[in-house]
């Protein structure tokens, strides 16, 4: 078999190609220590994507934030029974989606459960229009990012389950849907539905 120049060197390329792709596929290292989670489990990397923080147990650290409503700056106080709140902007479709589910738990549970919604990321009038867009029935606040610092949310849309005294009970990060809220309520909170 005679072989031309032409496919000497695609072959070459590919046996080139083959080996470099067996080589990094047995590699159970890497110098930037990358392949670190495949090798080292539990070794947690920094840059890498985005994950909250385990809060649960610790208490939540409020900070003044702009009301949506009346573009006042306040600072949330926990008024002596559970809490729910939801770190949400208007372009996240999870957010989106779950906001209905968390307004409807707000007007069933809204004499026994605080809803709070904090939005980094809107403007007020953005936040007020999505609200009333969707018929939003709990309070909600922008946060100039001091709130998302100080709890440390790196992922949306983040939910915070609270007790009476203010105390990180369950942190959930992904949508909710409706059997979630109720559970966690339920089973996390002691909240009768």
């Amino acid at each position: 078999m005679r072989w031309s120049r032409k496919k000497v060197v695609v072959t070459t390329s590919l046996i080139v190609l083959f080996a470099s792709v067996i080589a990094g596929c047995s590699s159970s290292s890497s110098s930037d220590d990358t392949g670190a989670n495949r090798t080292d489990p539990g070794v947690n990397l920094t840059p890498g994507l985005g994950t909250n923080a385990n809060s649960n147990g610790k208490k939540f650290l409020f900070v003044e934030m702009q009301d949506v409503a009346s573009g006042a700056d306040v600072t949330i106080v926990p008024t002596g029974t559970p809490m729910v709140i939801n770190f949400w902007f208007s372009a996240c479709p999870p957010c989106i989606r779950e906001m209905p589910t968390l307004s409807e738990a707000a007007e069933k549970y809204g004499d026994r459960v605080q809803f709070v919604g904090v939005n980094p990321n809107d403007s007020r009038e953005v936040a007020q229009a999505f609200l009333k867009n969707l018929d939003i029935k709990f309070a909600s606040y922008i946060d100039d990012g001091d709130q998302l610092s100080a709890v440390e949310v790196a992922t949306f849309p983040t939910t915070f389950f609270l007790d009476a005294e203010g105390v990180i009970v369950k942190m959930q990060s992904g949508e909710l849907k409706k059997e979630d809220i109720e559970s966690i309520l339920r089973d996390d909170l002691g909240v009768a539905g």
